[in-house]
Protein backbone atom coordinates (compact mmCIF):
# COMPACT_ATOMS: atom_id res chain seq x y z
CA UNK A 1 0.00 0.00 0.00
CA UNK A 2 2.72 2.48 1.02
CA UNK A 3 4.76 1.52 -2.04
CA UNK A 4 1.83 2.30 -4.34
CA UNK A 5 1.34 5.66 -2.66
CA UNK A 6 5.05 6.42 -3.05
CA UNK A 7 4.97 5.60 -6.76
CA UNK A 8 1.78 7.59 -7.37
CA UNK A 9 3.31 10.56 -5.57
CA UNK A 10 6.53 10.14 -7.55
CA UNK A 11 4.57 10.27 -10.81
CA UNK A 12 2.89 13.53 -9.78
CA UNK A 13 6.22 15.06 -8.75
CA UNK A 14 7.94 13.78 -11.90
CA UNK A 15 5.27 15.30 -14.11
CA UNK A 16 5.78 18.60 -12.30
CA UNK A 17 9.57 18.87 -12.02
CA UNK A 18 11.26 16.79 -14.73
CA UNK A 19 13.03 19.25 -17.04
CA UNK A 20 12.52 19.71 -20.74
CA UNK A 21 15.16 17.96 -22.78
CA UNK A 22 15.92 14.80 -24.72
CA UNK A 23 15.25 11.57 -22.81
CA UNK A 24 16.83 8.63 -24.64
CA UNK A 25 15.34 5.48 -23.13
CA UNK A 26 17.58 2.47 -23.68
CA UNK A 27 16.36 -1.13 -23.76
CA UNK A 28 18.13 -4.39 -24.53
CA UNK A 29 16.05 -7.55 -24.21
CA UNK A 30 12.30 -7.86 -23.58
CA UNK A 31 11.06 -11.00 -21.84
CA UNK A 32 11.45 -13.11 -18.71
CA UNK A 33 15.03 -12.96 -17.42
CA UNK A 34 14.54 -16.07 -15.29
CA UNK A 35 14.13 -18.23 -18.40
CA UNK A 36 17.47 -17.53 -20.06
CA UNK A 37 20.58 -19.69 -20.00
CA UNK A 38 22.66 -16.60 -20.65
CA UNK A 39 22.93 -13.13 -19.09
CA UNK A 40 19.74 -12.21 -17.19
CA UNK A 41 21.03 -8.67 -16.67
CA UNK A 42 20.54 -7.92 -20.38
CA UNK A 43 16.76 -8.11 -19.93
CA UNK A 44 15.21 -4.68 -19.48
CA UNK A 45 11.70 -5.84 -18.58
CA UNK A 46 8.94 -8.21 -19.57
CA UNK A 47 6.33 -7.53 -22.26
CA UNK A 48 3.61 -6.30 -19.90
CA UNK A 49 5.89 -3.76 -18.27
CA UNK A 50 7.26 -2.61 -21.62
CA UNK A 51 3.71 -1.90 -22.77
CA UNK A 52 3.15 0.13 -19.60
CA UNK A 53 6.32 2.13 -20.26
CA UNK A 54 5.20 2.97 -23.78
CA UNK A 55 1.80 4.12 -22.55
CA UNK A 56 3.41 6.36 -19.93
CA UNK A 57 5.91 7.80 -22.41
CA UNK A 58 3.16 8.59 -24.93
CA UNK A 59 1.23 10.53 -22.28
CA UNK A 60 4.17 12.35 -20.70
CA UNK A 61 6.58 13.04 -23.59
CA UNK A 62 6.76 14.11 -27.20
CA UNK A 63 8.04 10.95 -28.89
CA UNK A 64 10.66 11.65 -31.58
CA UNK A 65 12.78 9.70 -34.06
CA UNK A 66 16.38 9.94 -35.21
CA UNK A 67 15.27 12.17 -38.08
CA UNK A 68 13.96 14.76 -35.60
CA UNK A 69 17.20 15.06 -33.63
CA UNK A 70 19.22 17.43 -35.87
CA UNK A 71 16.47 20.05 -35.54
CA UNK A 72 16.13 19.45 -31.79
CA UNK A 73 19.89 19.84 -31.35
CA UNK A 74 19.80 23.24 -33.05
CA UNK A 75 18.27 25.25 -30.22
CA UNK A 76 15.07 23.30 -29.52
CA UNK A 77 16.32 20.78 -26.96
CA UNK A 78 14.72 22.59 -24.02
CA UNK A 79 11.42 23.32 -25.77
CA UNK A 80 9.72 20.09 -24.66
CA UNK A 81 10.26 16.77 -22.95
CA UNK A 82 11.29 14.66 -25.93
CA UNK A 83 11.53 10.86 -25.77
CA UNK A 84 13.63 8.69 -28.07
CA UNK A 85 13.23 4.91 -27.65
CA UNK A 86 16.38 2.91 -28.39
CA UNK A 87 17.35 -0.77 -28.32
CA UNK A 88 20.88 -2.17 -28.31
CA UNK A 89 22.35 -5.40 -29.72
CA UNK A 90 19.53 -6.63 -31.98
CA UNK A 91 18.15 -9.56 -29.98
CA UNK A 92 15.30 -11.47 -31.64
CA UNK A 93 12.85 -10.55 -28.87
CA UNK A 94 13.12 -6.96 -30.11
CA UNK A 95 11.22 -8.25 -33.14
CA UNK A 96 8.97 -10.88 -31.56
CA UNK A 97 7.99 -9.00 -28.39
CA UNK A 98 8.90 -5.29 -28.49
CA UNK A 99 8.00 -4.58 -32.13
CA UNK A 100 4.27 -5.51 -31.84
CA UNK A 101 3.92 -3.35 -28.71
CA UNK A 102 5.60 -0.42 -30.45
CA UNK A 103 3.22 -0.83 -33.38
CA UNK A 104 0.19 -0.98 -31.10
CA UNK A 105 1.28 2.29 -29.51
CA UNK A 106 2.27 3.88 -32.84
CA UNK A 107 5.81 4.51 -31.57
CA UNK A 108 8.93 4.32 -33.71
CA UNK A 109 12.08 3.07 -31.98
CA UNK A 110 15.73 2.93 -33.05
CA UNK A 111 17.55 -0.41 -33.03
CA UNK A 112 21.35 -0.45 -32.89
CA UNK A 113 22.62 -3.65 -34.51
CA UNK A 114 25.84 -5.59 -34.00
CA UNK A 115 26.02 -6.88 -37.56
CA UNK A 116 28.11 -10.04 -36.93
CA UNK A 117 25.16 -11.55 -35.04
CA UNK A 118 22.47 -10.90 -37.65
CA UNK A 119 21.43 -14.09 -39.49
CA UNK A 120 23.93 -15.88 -37.26
CA UNK A 121 23.61 -18.55 -34.58
CA UNK A 122 26.75 -17.28 -32.83
CA UNK A 123 26.37 -16.55 -29.12
CA UNK A 124 27.85 -13.13 -28.23
CA UNK A 125 30.83 -12.87 -25.90
CA UNK A 126 28.90 -11.49 -22.91
CA UNK A 127 26.30 -14.28 -23.10
CA UNK A 128 29.07 -16.87 -23.46
CA UNK A 129 30.69 -15.54 -20.31
CA UNK A 130 27.33 -15.57 -18.51
CA UNK A 131 26.77 -19.20 -19.52
CA UNK A 132 30.23 -20.20 -18.27
CA UNK A 133 29.67 -18.47 -14.92
CA UNK A 134 26.18 -19.95 -14.57
CA UNK A 135 27.52 -23.51 -15.06
CA UNK A 136 30.85 -23.05 -13.24
CA UNK A 137 32.18 -26.04 -11.36
CA UNK A 138 34.10 -23.87 -8.90
CA UNK A 139 33.02 -21.41 -6.18
CA UNK A 140 35.38 -18.58 -7.04
CA UNK A 141 37.32 -17.24 -10.02
CA UNK A 142 40.33 -15.04 -10.63
CA UNK A 143 41.89 -14.62 -14.05
CA UNK A 144 45.54 -13.75 -14.57
CA UNK A 145 45.12 -10.00 -14.96
CA UNK A 146 42.30 -9.53 -12.46
CA UNK A 147 42.94 -7.58 -9.24
CA UNK A 148 40.66 -9.68 -7.00
CA UNK A 149 39.03 -13.06 -6.58
CA UNK A 150 35.28 -13.14 -7.32
CA UNK A 151 33.09 -15.45 -5.28
CA UNK A 152 30.43 -17.15 -7.39
CA UNK A 153 27.03 -17.60 -5.80
CA UNK A 154 24.53 -20.09 -7.22
CA UNK A 155 21.83 -18.41 -5.11
CA UNK A 156 22.40 -15.05 -6.80
CA UNK A 157 23.71 -15.97 -10.22
CA UNK A 158 22.73 -12.62 -11.76
CA UNK A 159 25.05 -10.75 -9.38
CA UNK A 160 27.88 -13.22 -10.01
CA UNK A 161 27.53 -12.76 -13.75
CA UNK A 162 27.44 -8.97 -13.37
CA UNK A 163 30.60 -8.96 -11.24
CA UNK A 164 32.54 -11.05 -13.76
CA UNK A 165 31.36 -8.97 -16.72
CA UNK A 166 32.19 -5.72 -14.92
CA UNK A 167 35.82 -6.81 -14.64
CA UNK A 168 35.90 -8.12 -18.21
CA UNK A 169 34.81 -4.69 -19.43
CA UNK A 170 37.89 -3.11 -17.86
CA UNK A 171 40.74 -3.02 -20.35
CA UNK A 172 43.35 -5.23 -18.70
CA UNK A 173 45.28 -6.03 -21.86
CA UNK A 174 43.50 -9.31 -22.64
CA UNK A 175 41.30 -9.81 -25.68
CA UNK A 176 37.79 -11.18 -25.34
CA UNK A 177 38.88 -14.46 -26.92
CA UNK A 178 41.74 -14.79 -24.42
CA UNK A 179 39.36 -14.13 -21.54
CA UNK A 180 36.86 -16.71 -22.82
CA UNK A 181 39.58 -19.34 -23.15
CA UNK A 182 40.89 -18.70 -19.64
CA UNK A 183 37.38 -18.77 -18.18
CA UNK A 184 36.69 -22.13 -19.85
CA UNK A 185 39.86 -23.55 -18.32
CA UNK A 186 39.33 -22.19 -14.81
CA UNK A 187 35.58 -22.83 -14.63
CA UNK A 188 35.97 -26.29 -16.17
CA UNK A 189 33.31 -25.69 -18.81
CA UNK A 190 34.31 -26.28 -22.44
CA UNK A 191 32.92 -23.61 -24.77
CA UNK A 192 31.52 -26.27 -27.09
CA UNK A 193 29.00 -27.16 -24.35
CA UNK A 194 27.09 -24.02 -25.25
CA UNK A 195 23.99 -25.08 -27.09
CA UNK A 196 21.74 -22.48 -28.67
CA UNK A 197 18.47 -24.21 -29.53
CA UNK A 198 16.81 -21.00 -30.67
CA UNK A 199 18.27 -18.00 -32.50
CA UNK A 200 19.26 -15.16 -30.19
CA UNK A 201 19.34 -12.37 -32.76
CA UNK A 202 17.16 -10.93 -35.50
CA UNK A 203 17.53 -11.75 -39.16
CA UNK A 204 17.86 -9.12 -41.87
CA UNK A 205 14.37 -10.03 -43.11
CA UNK A 206 13.00 -9.14 -39.68
CA UNK A 207 14.88 -5.84 -39.71
CA UNK A 208 13.51 -5.05 -43.17
CA UNK A 209 9.96 -5.74 -41.99
CA UNK A 210 10.50 -3.45 -39.01
CA UNK A 211 11.98 -0.75 -41.21
CA UNK A 212 8.98 -0.91 -43.54
CA UNK A 213 6.77 -0.41 -40.48
CA UNK A 214 8.61 2.79 -39.51
CA UNK A 215 11.37 1.57 -37.21
CA UNK A 216 14.87 3.09 -37.46
CA UNK A 217 18.30 1.48 -37.32
CA UNK A 218 21.86 2.35 -36.38
CA UNK A 219 25.14 0.57 -35.82
CA UNK A 220 26.69 -0.93 -32.71
CA UNK A 221 29.77 -2.19 -34.55
CA UNK A 222 30.22 -5.61 -36.14
CA UNK A 223 31.46 -7.67 -33.19
CA UNK A 224 30.22 -5.57 -30.24
CA UNK A 225 33.75 -5.46 -28.85
CA UNK A 226 34.49 -2.48 -26.61
CA UNK A 227 35.93 0.24 -28.81
CA UNK A 228 38.50 1.55 -26.31
CA UNK A 229 40.01 -1.95 -26.11
CA UNK A 230 40.76 -1.95 -29.84
CA UNK A 231 43.45 -0.38 -31.96
CA UNK A 232 42.60 2.70 -34.02
CA UNK A 233 42.50 0.61 -37.20
CA UNK A 234 40.23 -1.99 -35.61
CA UNK A 235 37.86 0.70 -34.35
CA UNK A 236 37.73 2.25 -37.82
CA UNK A 237 36.86 -1.08 -39.41
CA UNK A 238 34.14 -1.79 -36.82
CA UNK A 239 32.53 1.59 -37.50
CA UNK A 240 32.94 1.50 -41.27
CA UNK A 241 32.05 -2.13 -42.08
CA UNK A 242 29.01 -2.23 -39.81
CA UNK A 243 27.61 0.89 -41.47
CA UNK A 244 28.27 -0.48 -44.95
CA UNK A 245 26.56 -3.76 -44.03
CA UNK A 246 23.43 -2.13 -42.60
CA UNK A 247 23.23 0.36 -45.47
CA UNK A 248 23.40 -2.47 -47.99
CA UNK A 249 21.00 -4.85 -46.24
CA UNK A 250 18.34 -2.23 -45.50
CA UNK A 251 19.00 0.03 -48.51
CA UNK A 252 19.39 3.12 -46.33
CA UNK A 253 22.06 5.54 -45.15
CA UNK A 254 22.26 5.18 -41.37
CA UNK A 255 23.37 8.22 -39.40
CA UNK A 256 23.64 6.98 -35.80
CA UNK A 257 26.03 4.82 -33.79
CA UNK A 258 25.89 3.42 -30.23
CA UNK A 259 29.12 2.61 -28.39
CA UNK A 260 29.21 -1.03 -27.21
CA UNK A 261 28.93 -1.10 -23.39
CA UNK A 262 28.94 2.69 -23.68
CA UNK A 263 30.37 3.80 -20.32
CA UNK A 264 32.85 6.66 -20.08
CA UNK A 265 35.81 4.28 -20.36
CA UNK A 266 34.47 2.33 -23.35
CA UNK A 267 35.27 5.02 -25.94
CA UNK A 268 37.89 7.73 -26.30
CA UNK A 269 38.52 11.00 -28.12
CA UNK A 270 40.06 8.93 -30.92
CA UNK A 271 36.90 6.79 -31.05
CA UNK A 272 34.74 9.89 -31.43
CA UNK A 273 36.96 11.17 -34.25
CA UNK A 274 36.46 7.85 -36.06
CA UNK A 275 32.69 7.88 -35.57
CA UNK A 276 32.50 11.43 -36.95
CA UNK A 277 33.86 10.12 -40.25
CA UNK A 278 30.85 7.87 -40.83
CA UNK A 279 27.94 9.07 -38.65
CA UNK A 280 26.11 12.24 -37.66
CA UNK A 281 25.60 11.30 -34.00
CA UNK A 282 26.46 8.64 -31.44
CA UNK A 283 24.98 7.42 -28.18
CA UNK A 284 26.67 6.44 -24.95
CA UNK A 285 25.39 4.37 -22.02
CA UNK A 286 26.15 7.19 -19.61
CA UNK A 287 23.04 7.88 -17.54
CA UNK A 288 21.47 11.26 -18.02
CA UNK A 289 18.85 13.58 -19.44
CA UNK A 290 20.14 15.68 -22.34
CA UNK A 291 19.24 19.27 -21.48
CA UNK A 292 22.23 21.30 -22.64
CA UNK A 293 21.98 23.50 -25.71
CA UNK A 294 25.71 22.75 -26.10
CA UNK A 295 25.12 19.01 -26.25
CA UNK A 296 27.94 16.82 -27.56
CA UNK A 297 26.18 15.02 -30.39
CA UNK A 298 28.78 12.25 -30.24
CA UNK A 299 28.23 11.41 -26.58
CA UNK A 300 24.46 11.53 -26.18
CA UNK A 301 23.39 10.27 -22.76
CA UNK A 302 20.75 7.59 -22.33
CA UNK A 303 18.54 6.25 -19.57
CA UNK A 304 18.95 2.52 -19.01
CA UNK A 305 15.68 0.67 -18.44
CA UNK A 306 16.38 -2.38 -16.31
CA UNK A 307 15.35 -4.47 -13.29
CA UNK A 308 11.92 -5.19 -14.81
CA UNK A 309 10.41 -2.02 -13.38
CA UNK A 310 6.67 -1.65 -13.99
CA UNK A 311 4.73 1.35 -15.20
CA UNK A 312 4.25 2.75 -11.70
CA UNK A 313 7.97 2.47 -10.89
CA UNK A 314 9.07 4.00 -14.20
CA UNK A 315 8.53 7.72 -13.33
CA UNK A 316 10.06 7.06 -9.89
CA UNK A 317 13.28 5.90 -11.56
CA UNK A 318 13.29 9.02 -13.74
CA UNK A 319 12.78 11.25 -10.72
CA UNK A 320 15.65 9.54 -8.87
CA UNK A 321 17.96 10.03 -11.86
CA UNK A 322 17.03 13.71 -12.16
CA UNK A 323 17.50 14.41 -8.43
CA UNK A 324 20.86 12.61 -8.45
CA UNK A 325 22.08 14.75 -11.36
CA UNK A 326 20.68 17.87 -9.70
CA UNK A 327 22.54 17.06 -6.49
CA UNK A 328 25.81 16.61 -8.39
CA UNK A 329 25.44 19.91 -10.24
CA UNK A 330 24.69 21.80 -6.99
CA UNK A 331 27.76 20.41 -5.24
CA UNK A 332 30.24 20.87 -8.11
Amino acid sequence: MLTNVKHKLSKLIADAVLPNGLYCFNYHRIGEASLTEYDPNVFSCNEAHFAEHMQYIKKSFTVVTLEDLPVIFKGKITDKRYALITFDDGYIDNYTKAFPILQNNEISATFFLATDFMNNAEIPWWDRIAYLVRHARVDEIKLNNWPDVITLSKEDIATSIRKVLDIVKINNGSTIQEILLELEQKLYIPNDELVNNEPLFMTWDMAREMQNAGMNFGSQTCSHRIMSHLSIDEQDLEAKISKETIDKELDINITAFAYPVGGKDSFTVDTIDIIKKYYQMSFSFIAGINTSEHLNEFSIERISVDSNCNGMQFPYKLLKLYLKKLHKSVWK
